[in-house]
């Protein structure tokens, strides 16, 4: 079940690719998608924050409010992981349920990054 419904946010998120063939998720200013288009698309202000003991780590935003959620897929981990310590803007879709190990212990919800700025 899970993988269907990793597959199925995976061609989403593929669907809506940009004219200028530009990824999305590469942190990279000014870069704009129309997943503002995708239903349960927010925007979080806030922090990268690693959650665990080494070796069962994984990765969760925490906003300006101190709210936590954790991210899914867990493949976007190692791209987040380098940016603790910067404040970011995150387009993210809300996902319905809890999913990944984070989504067992961070109460604010799970996202999945679409793409996010550096602002500091």
């Amino acid at each position: 079940m899970r993988l269907v419904l990793f597959a199925l946010a995976v061609l989403c998120v593929l669907s809506c690719g940009t004219a200028s063939g530009d990824q999305f998720g590469q942190g990279s200013p000014g870069n704009s998608s129309p997943a503002s288009e995708v239903e349960n698309t927010v925007k979080i202000t806030g922090m990268v924050q690693i959650y665990g003991n080494e070796p069962h780590t994984f990765v969760g935003i925490v906003d300006e409010n101190g709210t936590e959620y954790a991210v899914y897929p867990p493949s976007q981990e190692a791209e987040l992981r380098k940016l603790q310590g910067h404040l970011i803007e995150f387009t993210v879709i809300m996902l319905d349920e809890p999913k990944g190990e984070g989504g067992l212990y961070l109460k604010g919800g799970t996202v999945t990054p679409i793409s996010w700025e550096i602002i500091r």
